[in-house]
């Protein structure tokens, strides 16, 4: 090669770098917003009779850290309510089908909310039950009769104590995800929760900063659902 082909190259590369430099920076990419990718018919899961969701999005199956969307429907389209950050299940989140009894997974899919539970209701339109201080209890024993469901008394060795995990925090407030509801699949997996935290991981719920649950319980109605799992799994493109 001889000087002048040199030459040539680094007169066309200067004009390129020049070229690129007057375009400026390559713009960044812009933030995923769950409830416009709903809009557009970009997700796999039913939305059923809602008025409003709730996503609960993590990057993959192995992460328990979520971005938790409020979607507001307004006429054909979702419109996002608020958004934080949360926690879902300690070993991130089953496949499809795949939750089973303490495997510490969050279940994928859609599911509905239907009633919720706490220290006192929030302004929430689903129906609540007020904890007492002893005797509420969740089933989480599989077989057993009240799998899956409340129950009062004095709570079985493998149930929750809603009583107890109220006093502690993560129950002050609560509002059920109907997975593997209302007719369980024993060892499917139970109590799963949409519920106060946000710092740590859960066995399999979904949790967030309690302010911020307070203000989405007060928007939800009977039928309203939470949809949840990686992004991959849940939106197309």
């Amino acid at each position: 090669m001889n000087y002048r082909t040199l030459a040539s190259i680094a007169l066309a590369g200067g004009a390129a770098l020049a070229a690129l430099t007057a375009l400026g920076p390559p713009a960044a990419a812009a933030p995923f917003d769950p409830c416009s990718a709903i809009s557009q018919g970009r997700l796999r899961y039913p939305t059923g009779s809602a008025q409003h969701l709730v996503l609960a999005v993590s990057s993959d199956y192995a992460s328990n850290y979520v971005v938790v969307t409020e979607c507001a429907k307004k006429g054909r389209s979702w419109t996002k309510v608020t958004e934080t950050q949360g926690r879902a299940g300690a070993n991130g989140f089953a496949r499809p089908g795949q939750k089973r009894e303490g495997d510490g997974k969050s279940p994928t899919g859609s599911f509905t909310f239907t009633q919720a539970f706490g220290m006192g209701n929030p302004g929430t339109r689903l129906p609540y039950r007020t904890l007492r201080e002893s005797g509420d209890c969740w089933g989480a024993t599989p077989g057993e009769s009240h799998y899956n469901d409340y129950y009062s008394g004095t709570c079985g060795q493998t149930d929750e104590d809603l009583s107890t995990i109220m006093q502690l925090g993560s129950y002050r407030q609560a509002a059920v995800i109907d997975y593997n509801r209302p007719k369980p699949v024993p060892g499917h997996g139970s109590a799963i929760f949409f519920h106060v935290g946000g710092t740590s991981p859960t066995a399999g719920c979904i949790a967030i900063d309690e302010a911020r649950l307070r203000g989405i319980m007060r928007t939800l109605v009977p039928g309203d659902r939470i949809i949840m799992g990686p992004r991959s799994e849940l939106f197309r493109g």
